[in-house]
């Protein structure tokens, strides 16, 4: 009797577990809490069993037609199919909107499309099977159309002194910015100019990985360069929630073209013709994911960066460039490519590269929590379209770059994003 009313109760406890995991995947950030607990129970059984291997002469494919809403071809877009471990099967359309997907490994997977201008869209679940084709396969893209963004209760200052010893004794006029955005209250953004204004100032958005308070050093050293720096960093309530980070984002943005930082701003012109973007570590996933949906910059900076989710997922089971924790947790978060490809394709070259404007990507061999092939990859992808772009690869053991205690990296790495960012935004 005993041992039926454990296992009732043992049962009722596991019920109520799965129930409270499908109600927390309802949220964004429940949903990233579900992906790390199911990486860790997939990487501690890989660990034991090993993880399953792929025999690429045993492969299958599939092919379909991709179409507009109003029925036409689409031609361009890509379709593809990803592993859990975040390995791509992909082809483009043609003309007439074909493609056919070949080399695919066996198994159940779901297939998405997309394009630049358009919603990239999952489809059904299906199952690859090794010498066979799956015919049929075919997508409906509608246009891409950027969520409203209506931020409130915008607050700023009062303004402050910045000092910095980087790259020398300097200082910068700092002020802080609030607002609120759906229903939340968005703080610890800051608005950098330099001291003393002498001329109309081009402006730097950089979106940092922690709060944009830690960098002050950073952001006040870029301003007595000669720019307007505004600085954003992740909102603590928003959690693992990228897109809410996004339109946080993009609520500043929105600001600054309405000219609410002219306003903070006085005696100073800022030009709105002239301006760049820049991210570091986990910052840069906000800043390719925003780039749908803002104006094209002059250019982009990305320091140590993510440039590809599919990448980073492969990342965490990998041998050689693998993260470390706790920072595999945030990869891990973003979930399973082969459940959900359209969300990480957002975040892939394969979606972007060829929209990109000048970029310079820097990043450190040495770098432990984001490996450098995120900068190597997206480096040859523009490569292979000739696009415009930079690439520093340097020597040193850390992946922030501390300009509380610089190194040679650090004033080199200084020194060459400063020149990139005058040389882009220089009055033509």
């Amino acid at each position: 009797m005993k041992r039926r009313r454990f296992v009732r109760l043992a049962l009722i406890a596991l019920a109520l577990i799965v129930v409270g995991l499908l109600l927390a995947a309802r949220t964004p950030n429940g949903a990233a809490a579900v992906n790390v607990v199911e990486y860790r129970v997939r990487a501690w059984w890989w660990s034991l069993t090993g993880q399953p291997s792929y025999d690429p002469t045993r492969s299958g494919s599939f092919s379909g037609v991709v179409r507009t809403t109003d029925g036409q071809p689409l031609a361009g877009a890509v379709a593809l199919v990803a592993t859990v471990r975040g390995e791509v099967y992909q082809a483009h359309s043609d003309a007439v909107g074909a493609y056919r997907v070949d080399g695919a490994p066996p198994g159940r997977f779901v297939p998405m499309s997309g394009a630049w201008g358009f919603a990239e869209a999952n489809g059904p679940a299906l199952t690859i099977n090794a010498g066979q084709e799956r015919k049929g396969v075919d997508f409906t893209l509608a246009r891409y159309v950027p969520s409203p963004i209506g931020p409130t209760a915008w607050t700023a200052g009062p303004a402050a002194a910045a000092a910095s010893d980087f790259p020398r004794p300097l200082t910068a006029q700092r002020t802080p910015f609030t607002f609120t955005l759906d229903s939340l209250v968005i703080a610890g953004g800051q608005f950098y100019l330099p001291d003393p204004i002498t001329h109309t100032l081009p402006t730097i958005f950089i979106i940092y990985p922690s709060p944009a308070i830690n960098w002050s050093n950073v952001s006040a050293a870029m301003a007595a360069e000669g720019f307007a720096v505004v600085a954003v960093g992740p909102t603590p309530a928003r959690g693992l929630d990228i897109e809410g980070h996004v339109r946080d984002f993009r609520a500043v943005f929105q600001a600054w073209q309405v000219g609410r930082f002219d306003e903070m701003a006085p005696g100073a012109a800022l030009d709105h013709d002239r301006w760049l973007l820049m991210s570091g570590s986990f910052g840069s996933l906000m800043l390719f994911r925003s780039l749908r949906d803002l104006p094209a910059p002059l250019a982009i900076l990305s320091v140590g960066g993510i440039s590809d989710a599919f990448l980073g997922i492969q990342s965490l089971y990998s041998t050689e460039l693998k993260i470390p924790p706790p920072y595999d947790n945030y990869v891990a978060a973003l979930g399973r490519p082969d459940r959900d490809p359209a969300f990480f394709f957002g975040y892939s070259p394969l979606f972007y590269a060829d929209r990109l404007p000048p970029i310079f990507l820097i990043h450190s061999y040495g770098d432990e929590i984001i490996p450098y092939n995120q900068t190597t990859t997206l480096s040859a992808a523009l490569d292979a379209l000739q696009a415009p772009h930079e690439t520093l690869l340097y020597h040193d053991t850390t992946h922030y770059l501390d300009a509380y205690n610089p190194t040679e990296s650090t004033f080199l790495v200084f020194r060459r994003a400063m020149a990139f960012a005058g040389a882009h935004t220089a009055r033509r």
